[in-house]
């Protein structure tokens, strides 16, 4: 069943186009890979689905609800989070804090109950805590939550990341690069967590990245970008013998 589709999709940033006439669909608990050189257009397209860039032309469409143009908040509490390429935590916020910011999207409380701390804002706030507990047993970080965040292992504060968009109650997730910087170890436990988190939480799964090891292990299908357009899409096995994408992307040997 679909889940997210992008049809003619259109960004443009002054006179160049970073993404053309992009078509893509997403299927209900699919995890594909993104990929691409550097510049292709991959990010944008992150940004166009989440509402941080607004699409000149083209419509974006997730559980048969159109959100092109709509508001990241909006889009955030239909089911849709994201990680981002740059580490974006607040460093000198525990782990468990962290988490517990984006926990709260889904709960409402008035100022009043919160000025004047009511059984009400406790009762909400033991939701958010246990609500960010979970997320955080789920990506391995449960024993480090009062911790401060800019201390862990970068490894871990990537995980950290994925730890807040699973807090927002996603249907889809959009990981941005989640391997970058990991040693080998770190990058073995990250492809085993994100099956886990796919498996465990019925979640669909959107990943870009440059480690073509993690790409072919863990991707059920792939799409390839060059200069904002769609230049290859099937299988791990079948991209990485694709002559237009080893010219453009992997090389000859990138993949073995």
């Amino acid at each position: 069943m679909s889940l997210l589709k992008l049809e003619g999709v259109t960004v443009a940033f002054g006179g160049l186009l970073a993404v053309s006439n992009f078509d893509l669909e997403v299927n209900d608990k699919e995890l594909v890979g993104l990929i691409g050189p550097n510049g292709a257009g991959k990010t944008t397209v992150f940004n166009v689905i989440t509402g941080f860039h607004i699409p000149i032309r083209g419509k974006i469409t997730f559980t048969n609800i159109n959100i092109t143009g709509k508001s990241p908040s909006y889009i955030a509490k239909l089911g849709i989070s994201r990680t981002f390429q740059n580490i974006r935590l607040f460093p000198n916020l525990t782990v468990l804090e962290n988490v517990m910011i984006s926990a709260q999207l889904h709960f409402n409380i008035s100022y009043l109950h919160t000025f004047f701390r009511t059984p009400l804002f406790y009762k909400v706030e033991k939701s958010i805590e246990e609500k960010a507990l979970r997320s955080l047993e789920l990506v391995g970080l449960k024993g480090v939550k009062d911790e401060t965040a800019k201390n862990l292992p970068y490894g871990d504060q990537r995980k950290l990341e994925i730890a807040r968009a699973i807090a927002t109650e996603p249907r889809l997730i959009l990981l941005d690069e989640p391997a970058a910087g990991m040693n080998p170890r770190e990058t073995d436990e990250l492809m085993k967590m994100i099956k886990f988190l796919r498996d465990e939480l019925d979640l669909t799964i959107i990943l870009i990245e440059h480690d073509m090891r993690v790409v072919m292990n863990i991707c059920e299908r792939v799409v390839v970008l060059n200069y904002g357009e769609i230049i290859a899409e099937g299988t791990p096995n079948e991209i990485k013998t694709k002559p237009e994408v080893l010219e453009a992307y992997l090389g000859s040997t990138a993949v073995g």
